[in-house]
């Protein structure tokens, strides 16, 4: 009979696990309406949707790096042309103040050659006027003959008086010859003076055509430069815009990984839920068949007239653990907590996880005694990353027990898990070895405690 209740246990247990297994085929739609027929997906299939997704992600998220950088070449590029402009407009600038100093120049020289032109003009009349002066006194002279000289000396006193007379005479024909040489000599100064200023406008005149042939040049190279400019910013529109459509779509596949995840870890706690269930209703019908069996020997006993018979009552397999909280830490050896329970990376993180310095391979131990429920040991991504592998709707390699009914608990990351569905372990048994598995940024244990399948803060049931 006891190897009969052992055999019926076993297949029982075996019964609730593959009742475990069938409640997965009946998944609800996700609530945003991204995914079509969700209510026909399995964990398994959500899983492999996610790990697609992630594979677009990682596409996409090359393609914004790939576009971040393109961008930044661009604005470099902008910012080249920018400097380049200052530089040309500083040499524009500079170009303009020479060619208005060059028109001063010219407008300056222009106006000394009119002046000049202007004492030419009335030196040559001035001497016009004294020339014709001259020629007057000499046609006198000639017509006067020597009667001139007898003029000027009657009425002289002395031999000493008509000397005088005749070197006045003499120097007045010397004073107006000179008078005329010297006129000359300004005008030939002011023709000379008048040639250098011409040919001073004339250079000016070829400097000003220089300097405003180089403004051109400039402008020109400015003109190409805003073109360039103009094509850059262009660029940098496009991307930008193709940055927001990539980062839409980035976003909308993490939305759907985010909701795919929440769904199978609800899926995962209604499992846990139906398997305890449908474990506390087997323990109880072997409870039943055991008193039945029981009595039926009783029965037996008492019509063969065996009086040595004695019923023996054989408490149900699961026995809460006797302790003031009820449960133990989990990773016995490590206390260093790296992350609690709370709002966490702009969603909520319902456990605390143990991060201590040598912790990979470390043991994960039962907090309480009870019986497992739930068991993922498919994951072969032991290693840090940045985001989930998909394996366990993220916890990866994971152990769920369930405790009484109430209370279970969750032991997420592992490298391996060493029990399986049904078992039941003893508080601070070994049920895996922690590693960095699903989504885990480092080797660490994920501890969770439900209370009726909703997660609370493990820091009010145990302490390192």
């Amino acid at each position: 009979m006891e190897k009969l209740n052992i055999f019926k246990k076993v297949i029982s247990f075996i019964t609730s696990s593959a009742l475990s297994v069938a409640i997965l085929a009946a998944y609800p739609s996700l609530t945003d309406g991204k995914v079509n027929n969700a209510s026909a997906m399995t964990i398994a299939e959500m899983q492999e949707e996610i790990n697609a997704n992630k594979s677009k992600i990682s596409d996409l998220q090359s393609q914004l790096d790939a576009l971040a950088g393109n961008k930044a070449q661009e604005q470099q590029y902008q910012d080249t042309l920018n400097e380049q402009i200052g530089y040309i407009q500083d040499n524009i600038d500079l170009l303009n103040k020479e060619l208005e100093s060059i028109n001063a120049d010219i407008d300056s020289a222009q106006t000394n050659i009119a002046n000049l032109d202007q004492s030419i003009i009335d030196q040559q009349a001035e001497i016009d006027e004294n020339i014709e002066l001259f020629k007057q006194r000499l046609c006198a002279m000639y017509v006067t003959g020597n009667d001139n000289l007898a003029t000027v000396m009657v009425g002289t006193s002395s031999f000493y008086d008509m000397l005088s007379r005749v070197e006045m005479v003499n120097r007045i024909a010397s004073y107006d010859e000179e008078l005329i040489n010297d006129i000359l000599a300004d005008i030939d100064n002011m023709e000379q003076s008048k040639k250098n200023l011409e040919t001073e406008k004339l250079t000016l005149e070829m400097k000003l055509d220089e300097q405003q042939k180089r403004k051109e040049e400039k402008a020109a190279e400015m003109d190409n430069l805003y073109d360039q400019m103009s094509k850059t910013q262009a660029e940098i529109d496009r991307i930008a815009q193709e940055e927001s459509y990539t980062s839409e779509q980035l976003a909308e596949l993490q939305a759907m990984n985010e909701n795919f995840n929440a769904e199978i870890e609800a899926e995962i706690a209604r499992q846990a839920a139906a398997a305890q269930a449908a474990y506390e209703a087997e323990q109880q019908r072997l409870a039943q068949e055991k008193a039945a069996a029981a009595q039926a020997a009783a029965q037996q006993a008492a019509q063969s007239g065996d009086t040595s018979y004695t019923p023996v009552y054989q408490e149900p397999a699961y026995v809460p653990a006797p302790s003031a909280s009820g449960f133990a830490w989990p990773a016995p050896g490590f206390c260093y907590i790296s992350s609690y329970y709370g709002p966490r990376w702009g969603s909520f993180h319902r456990g605390i996880d143990v991060g201590d310095a040598g912790i990979m391979g470390g043991a994960a131990c039962a907090s309480k005694s009870g019986t497992v429920i739930a068991v993922c040991n498919s994951c072969t991504h032991n290693y840090p990353k940045n985001g989930s592998c998909g394996c366990g709707g993220g916890y990866g390699n994971y152990v769920i027990i369930s405790h009484d009914g109430t209370y279970s608990t969750v032991y997420g990351h592992l490298s391996s898990a060493s029990v399986s569905v049904g078992q039941y372990v003893e508080q601070g048994q070994v049920i895996g070895y922690i590693g960095s598995t699903g989504w885990s940024t480092g080797a660490h244990l994920h501890f969770e405690v439900r209370v009726n399948g909703s997660a609370v803060d493990p820091m009010g049931y145990v302490s390192p």
